[in-house]
C-alpha cells in the first residue's frame, strides 16, 4: 500500500515537474522566435530586448536543456544550439545599435562556441574591443582571426581594415593629445544632439528625444531645434517650428547666408529602412514655410540625398547620396547654385574623396578652402572618422584626404565638423561624437590649444615717460561686444596677458586726464604656445597748455565717434564708456563747453523704428556722462537714425556686415566752447 502511494506520489512530482519545464521551455521558445523574426526584420533595438528575456528565461528554467528545447538547423552548419544562436544574435543587436560595451560582452561569451558555427565572432570581438578602447587585446583576436580565416570575403577583407586602424590607432597614441580640448555638450530633455550649424548669431542641431507612440513602444525622434546661445547650444534652445507629421525625422541642416533659406534632411523609416531626402524652407513673416521636396538633381528618384551644407560664398550645395554613379556606399556630391540658390548640375566630388565605404557630412571652410567630412571606408580609428583635403570645386581636383587623427578622431563615429574661426580651421568648432555614449551622438565642442602671451608698455605721447595704471581692456575684434579680458598696467606702464583661440583682438586703453586709444591687432593663428611684443602704445594727455586750447576746441567741432553698437541694441560696449569718460574729464575741465550727441543706426528697418532706436542710443550716452558728474546743460542729443552711412551696406549686391556695424554708432561735436 506504501509503495503504490509512493509511486503515485513519485509520478504527480515528474508530471508536475515536466508541465513546469514544458511552460518554461514554451515561453522560452515563443521568446526566441519573437526575437528572430525581428532580428531578421532588421529591428534590432527591438529584436535585443526579447533576445533578452529569452535568455533570462533560460536561466530561470531547471533544467536548463529540456527534451522540447528548441533546435535549429542553419545551412553549412550542426544543429545550432538555441542558447548560443541567442547569445550571438544579441550581440549582433548591440552591435547595430552601437552598444558596444553590451555587445562586448557577449561576443566574448560566442567565441567559445563552435568556429564551424559561428566562424566570424572573433572578428566581430575584435571590432567591439577596439571601439571599447581596448586595441591590445582586440589587436590580439583579429590576428587570431586572420591567422584562421582564408576565405576571401567582406569579412576577411574588413579584418585586414581593422588590423590597419589599429596599426593607425598605435600611431596616435604617440601624438600630442592635448592639440585641442573636446568638451561634451548635453542637454536634459533630449536623448542626444548632434550636426550643430551657425544660423545668424545663433546655432540649429538636431535633437533626439524618445517618445512613446500609440502602441506604447518607445521611438527615438529627430528634430531641428535652434538657440542664441552660440556657446552653450542646449540653452535656450527650441524646436523649430516646420509643418511636419509624427513619423517624420527632421535633422542635419544649413542656411543661407541671410538665414533666410534652410535645406534640411527629412527621412523616414519604414521596416527599419531609411528613405531621405533634402527639403528646402524659407523663413517669411517670422514663421517657416511648408518645406518642398528640393528638385532634381539635387533628389533622385530610388536613391537617398541627407546632410546639405552651403559653402560660405553660396556657389555650392555639398550633399551625401546613394544614387547611382558614385563609388560605393554614399558618396559626396556638389550641386552648382545660381544667384537664388538654385541647382544646376550635381557632380560627384571622385574617388580621391569617395571611397566603396560612406562618405558623409561634408563642410567647407571658406578661406582656406579645406574640404571636412567623415568616412567609414579609409584607414582611421574606427567607425566614422574626419577627414580633410584641399582643392577646388570648378577643376574637381582635389588632395589626398588627411585623417585628422587623435583627439578629433576616437574608436567609434565623430561626424559633422564645422569649424566656427574664419581664418583658422582648426581654432575652433564643433564635432559630435558617440565617443561618450552606449549609443547616440553627443555635440561636442572643440578648441585648438593654443595660447598667445601679449606684452608691452604705456607712455605719455609728448614726455615718452610711463603710465600707470591705465586701464586695458581687450575685445574679440570680430565681435567687439565680446570682452576677453580687463587689465591695468603696472608702476612701470608695462602690462601682459594671455589669450586663447583668440588671433584678432582689440585693445582699448584709458586713463583719466588722457584720450582713449584703441590698437587692432590681425595674427596669423598658429596652434600651440606664442610670444607677441606688441609697440609701445602712447597716450595724448587732455591737459593742454593755453596755448592750445584753441586748436583742441576747433579740432572738436568735427565730429568725434563715442563707438559703435550691436544690431538693434543700445547698449555701451567697453570702449564706448572709455571714450565717453575721457569726454566727461574734457567737459568738466571746460564747464563752458557744450557738445551735441549724434545717433546713428544701420540701413536695416524703417524710418521711425530707427529715429527710435538711435534716439535710446543718445539718451544711453547721455545718461553715462551725466553719472559721471557732466552738468546737464552741456549736453545736447539727436536721433539721426539711419540717414547718414559712412559704410557701404551692400558690396557688389552682397550685404556687408561690417559695413553695417560701421554704421550703427554715436558721435558728439563741439556745438558752443
Amino acid at each position: 500500500m506504501k509503495t503504490r502511494a509512493i509511486k503515485r506520489i513519485l509520478l504527480h512530482a515528474c508530471i508536475a515537474f515536466m508541465t513546469i519545464s514544458f511552460v518554461h521551455a514554451q515561453n522560452g521558445s515563443g521568446y526566441f522566435y519573437q526575437a528572430e523574426n525581428l532580428f531578421k526584420a532588421k529591428n534590432y533595438y527591438e529584436a535585443s530586448v526579447v533576445f533578452e528575456k529569452y535568455l533570462a528565461t533560460e536561466r530561470n528554467s531547471r533544467p536548463r536543456s529540456t527534451p522540447f528545447a528548441v533546435e535549429k538547423k542553419v545551412k553549412g552548419k550542426t544543429n545550432v544550439d538555441p542558447h548560443q544562436q541567442a547569445v550571438y544574435q544579441l550581440a549582433t543587436c548591440y552591435r547595430m545599435i552601437n552598444n558596444y560595451q553590451k555587445a562586448e560582452k557577449y561576443y566574448k561569451e560566442s567565441i567559445g562556441f563552435s568556429e564551424k558555427a559561428y566562424p566570424d565572432a572573433k572578428y566581430w570581438y575584435a571590432v567591439t574591443l577596439r571601439a571599447n578602447k581596448n586595441y591590445a587585446e582586440a589587436l590580439v583576436q583579429i590576428t587570431g582571426y586572420l591567422e584562421k580565416h582564408t576565405e576571401l570575403d567582406e569579412n576577411l577583407m574588413g579584418a585586414d581594415r581593422e588590423l590597419e586602424d589599429l596599426k593607425f590607432i598605435q600611431s596616435q597614441s604617440e601624438r600630442v593629445s592635448d592639440m585641442f580640448t573636446l568638451e561634451e555638450m548635453q542637454g536634459k530633455d533630449s536623448v542626444a544632439g548632434y550636426a550643430l550649424v551657425q544660423r545668424l548669431d545663433g546655432v540649429v542641431f538636431t535633437s533626439v528625444k524618445k517618445i512613446t507612440d500609440n502602441n506604447n513602444e518607445k521611438l527615438f525622434m529627430n528634430t531641428l531645434v535652434e538657440s542664441a546661445n552660440p556657446d552653450s547650444p542646449w540653452v535656450g534652445a527650441d524646436v523649430i517650428q516646420i509643418p511636419t507629421s509624427p513619423d517624420i525625422h527632421d535633422g542635419m541642416a544649413t542656411f543661407t547666408h541671410d538665414g533666410k533659406k534652410m535645406f534640411f534632411t527629412r527621412w523616414t523609416k519604414n521596416n527599419n529602412q531609411t528613405v531621405s531626402a533634402i527639403f528646402v524652407t524659407r523663413f517669411v513673416n517670422r514663421h517657416w514655410t511648408k518645406p518642398v521636396k528640393a528638385a532634381e538633381p539635387i533628389n533622385l528618384e530610388g536613391s537617398n540625398s541627407a546632410q546639405p551644407s552651403i559653402t560660405a560664398d553660396g556657389r555650392y550645395l555639398l550633399f551625401s547620396s546613394d544614387r547611382e554613379g558614385g563609388s560605393g556606399g554614399y558618396d559626396l556630391w556638389a550641386a552648382s547654385l545660381d544667384s537664388s540658390q538654385q541647382p544646376i548640375q550635381v557632380r560627384n566630388l571622385g574617388n580621391v574623396i569617395n571611397t566603396a565605404g560612406d562618405e558623409e557630412a561634408p563642410f567647407l571652410h571658406d578661406k582656406s578652402r579645406i574640404l571636412v567630412y567623415s568616412s567609414n571606408g579609409r584607414i582611421g580609428m574606427g567607425g566614422f572618422d574626419i577627414y580633410y583635403a584641399k582643392g577646388n570645386f570648378g577643376l574637381n581636383s582635389w588632395e589626398k584626404p588627411v585623417n585628422a587623427g587623435a583627439p578629433l578622431n576616437s574608436s567609434k563615429d565623430d561626424i559633422y565638423f564645422i569649424s566656427t574661426d574664419e581664418d583658422d580651421i582648426w581654432n575652433t568648432g564643433w564635432i559630435s561624437s558617440d565617443r561618450s555614449s552606449e549609443c547616440c551622438l553627443a555635440l561636442f565642442s572643440v578648441k585648438g590649444n593654443n595660447a598667445k602671451y601679449v606684452h608691452g608698455n604705456i607712455v605719455d605721447c609728448d614726455t615718452r615717460e610711463s603710465l600707470a595704471n591705465v586701464q586695458l581692456t581687450v575685445t574679440d575684434l570680430r565681435h567687439p561686444d565680446r570682452v576677453l579680458g580687463k587689465y591695468k598696467a603696472d608702476t612701470s606702464g608695462g602690462y601682459g596677458f594671455v589669450l586663447h583661440n583668440s588671433s584678432h583682438f582689440k585693445i582699448s586703453a584709458a586713463r583719466a586726464g588722457y584720450e582713449a586709444k584703441t590698437v587692432d591687432y590681425n595674427l596669423q593663428p598658429l596652434l600651440g604656445m606664442d610670444t607677441l611684443k606688441n609697440e609701445t602704445i602712447c597716450l595724448k594727455s587732455l591737459v593742454y597748455p593755453e596755448k592750445e586750447i584753441d586748436q583742441l576746441l576747433k579740432s572738436l567741432t568735427r565730429s568725434s565717434r563715442v563707438g559703435n553698437f550691436a544690431y538693434k541694441k543700445a547698449t555701451l560696449i567697453d570702449s564706448a564708456k572709455d571714450n565717453l569718460d575721457s569726454l566727461a574729464f574734457m567737459l568738466k575741465k571746460y564747464p563752458k563747453m557744450v557738445v551735441l550727441v549724434e545717433g546713428y543706426t544701420d540701413g536695416i528697418g524703417g524710418v521711425k523704428y530707427n529715429l527710435a532706436l538711435a534716439q535710446r542710443r543718445v539718451n544711453t550716452c547721455i545718461n553715462y556722462l551725466l553719472k559721471m558728474g557732466v552738468d546737464p546743460n552741456q549736453l545736447q542729443g539727436k536721433a539721426m537714425g539711419k540717414c547718414c552711412p559712412i559704410a557701404p551696406e551692400k558690396i557688389n549686391g552682397k550685404d556687408n556686415p561690417a559695413g553695417r556695424e560701421l554704421n550703427r554708432r554715436v558721435e558728439y561735436k563741439v556745438i558752443k566752447h
